[in-house]
């Protein structure tokens, strides 16, 4: 069982700012598998209502690459929203707070580390940008207490008071996509583990996770209509086949997904059902 919750906790990882900072870097369009600039890439996204930015949580290069969409949207005035994986959405006003300036970072860190595990210095720069320009974030999680239930004991183990502190709509349903590439890795780490009641569970949890983020930002856009958000989420929860697939009312037009290169996928393995653009370092 510690395992498990290890592994709820560390699986989304697998889930200058300015386009010269990329200069180096290698963007694929994947419609096309074509090889385009930073700028000609957001020129595209430009037209998408929400926009994914996928990372591996611990990747330094992932969050300057998530810092880099932000501030390019930013800097044609187009009205911006960040939806963060990193914050639990139970802690929404702590999240306003920090963003119209009425707490400290000192503080601030304090309700960080209860959302996330991962270093701050990893996210500060986005979370000062967003805070220094006055652009709302949107806490996107589920409660960790309602993930953990979950993983453990089934998507069925819910109280209906448990169930009110999570969007009316959420399911437990896990696609193949996202279960297959589950199941590989759940063999790999855990062996034995990785078949019956224990991985039926833990994909669960990961549906709560997609639907529920899938919901709010539905939500988000629904409110602010006129103005885009950008998704920052692991890997495995912005492909096409986790968050996206769970969309209500948003079209396959209307969202952009933009995925780093990570050693589980590659370019020969993505293609347009996954990500409309691979980024290579």
């Amino acid at each position: 069982m510690q395992n498990l919750i290890k592994l709820v906790l560390t699986l989304a990882c697998f889930s200058a700012f300015t386009a010269n900072a990329y200069a180096g870097e290698v963007i694929t369009r994947m419609s096309d598998r074509q090889a385009i600039s930073f700028s000609q890439m957001m020129a595209d996204t430009e037209r998408s209502g929400v926009i994914l930015v996928a990372e591996t949580h611990d990747n330094k290069k992932h969050h300057e690459m998530q810092h880099a969409v932000i501030r390019a949207l930013w800097e044609k005035k187009m009205p911006l929203a960040i939806g963060v994986e990193m914050f639990q959405m139970d802690n929404q006003r702590q999240l306003d707070d920090w963003v119209e300036g009425r707490m400290t970072e000192e503080n601030f860190e304090v309700v960080y580390a209860r959302n996330w595990s991962y270093d701050w210095s990893l996210y500060r720069d986005i979370f000062i940008f967003a805070r220094d320009n006055h652009i709302p974030m949107i806490a996107l999680n589920i409660p960790k207490e309602i993930i953990f239930k979950v993983a453990r004991q089934g998507f069925v183990s819910l109280s209906p008071e448990e169930r009110e502190k999570i969007p009316s709509g959420v399911t437990g349903n896990l696609n193949r996509p996202q279960t297959d590439f589950l199941k590989n890795t759940f063999q790999s780490v855990f062996k034995r583990e990785a078949s019956g009641k224990i991985f039926a569970s833990f994909c669960e949890a990961q549906a709560v996770r997609n639907s529920g983020m899938a919901l709010t930002i539905t939500d988000d856009r629904k409110k602010h209509p006129g103005r885009k958000l950008v998704v920052l989420a692991g890997t495995w929860h912005a492909v096409k086949h986790g968050i996206p697939d769970n969309f209500v009312s948003i079209n396959s037009q209307d969202y952009t997904v933009i995925l780093p290169d990570i050693p589980e996928l590659g370019i020969k393995s993505i293609t347009s059902a996954i990500a409309d653009y691979l980024i290579e370092w």
